[in-house]
């Protein structure tokens, strides 16, 4: 049976025994050994501000509908958590390609058996840890916004969010032969490891004009901006950090709305073209069909197995599943202390 974290309000997490119940035909049953959070996502989800709190998205009208009051009001408990690792317990009856005892990776909840969709799973590589496993997830956000900003070498990109998917954003622009890789965070232990990574500057925004001090560094805009905190000051910023002409990919998953962004301003007068970056949700790739979401997918796998990528430093702290909801919390209030919160299960 075991135990799961859920969430059944705005800010408010919870540890509780999950129910028992039949695998359906497409799905497995793994004992968790590590699992992850997704602090963007997550933690929107958390916050209350999601787009889903109030609103549904209609796959068909590819729209978000306001719901039914009804729907609003109602309480719902949700299992939480991004992926996990751990070994196959069971599979469904139609199931032939995991057995008994594999190891896999998989989209699933913070929980001691999860139940996970064997189109989200993965067996694990010898050649992978289970932390550049649960990296992954982030790492696929990142490939597809650097395919989609088309960097090549030589250009001068600017990323603003150094969460887990910034430093990989960071780490394939690096691999990409970019000139200059300027990274802008508020949080000094990600600065300092993005430049670990291969960025060449590091800039506070609380400390100076992000885009006057790009412009000063280069003597001209960056070519690009990769907008990775989901933060609309930093869209405005990206903004002002390029060229006339030049290019801002966003795949920071923003929460409520604002003004700040000042549309008026360096947007309208260079001409600037922005691109939303979002590889699933039944989105194509841009150079789909030479690449689609499968593609993206095997071949960061083969990266981490190649070492070409790594999740290490990205992911702190490492708790225990009895201490998780208290961490969670505490990173949910103070972002500093992570960047992504890992679990283990056992003493």
């Amino acid at each position: 049976m075991g135990r799961g974290v859920f969430s059944d309000r705005p800010e408010h997490i919870f540890i509780e025994e999950c129910p028992d119940r039949e695998l359906r035909e497409n799905e497995i049953r793994i004992k968790s050994e590590f699992s992850a959070i997704k602090h963007g996502t997550d933690f929107n989800i958390l916050s209350g501000k999601s787009p889903f709190a109030t609103m549904s998205f209609d796959s068909n009208l590819r729209m978000f509908i306001d719901k039914p009051l009804e729907q609003i009001n109602e309480v719902c408990k949700t299992p939480f958590g991004n992926m996990t690792v751990g070994t196959v317990l069971e599979v469904g009856k139609s199931i032939t390609n995991y057995k008994e005892g594999e190891k896999v990776y998989a989209y699933g909840p913070i929980a001691e058996h999860a139940i996970v969709s064997e189109f989200y799973t993965q067996k694990l590589p010898d050649t992978m840890n289970e932390m550049d496993a649960v990296c992954t997830d982030p790492a696929l956000y990142a490939y597809s916004a650097v395919r989609d900003s088309n960097a090549k070498a030589g250009d001068n990109v600017t990323v603003s969010g150094l969460g887990a998917i910034g430093m990989f954003v960071v780490q394939l622009l690096a691999l990409t032969g970019c000139m200059e890789i300027i990274v802008v965070d508020p949080i000094l232990k990600r600065r300092e490891l993005a430049l670990k990574f291969g960025a060449t500057l590091a800039l506070d925004p609380k400390d100076c004009d992000v885009g006057l001090e790009i412009h000063k560094y280069l003597g001209k805009g960056a070519d690009i901006a990769i907008e990775a905190s989901g933060s609309y000051k930093a869209l405005r910023n990206a903004m002002r950090s390029v060229q006339m002409c030049g290019t801002i990919v966003t795949l920071g998953y923003y929460k409520g709305t604002d003004q700040d962004l000042a549309l008026g301003w360096e947007w309208h007068h260079n001409r600037l073209t922005m691109i939303s970056s979002m590889p699933t949700w039944n989105n194509p790739l841009r150079d789909y069909p030479l690449w689609n979401e499968d593609r993206l997918k095997s071949t960061l796998r083969e990266m981490f197995s190649r070492k070409m990528l790594t999740s290490k430093e990205i992911i702190y702290p490492i708790v225990n599943f009895d201490d998780c909801v208290d961490s969670v919390m505490d990173v949910y209030r103070n972002p500093e202390q992570s960047i992504k919160l890992g679990v283990k299960y056992g003493k």
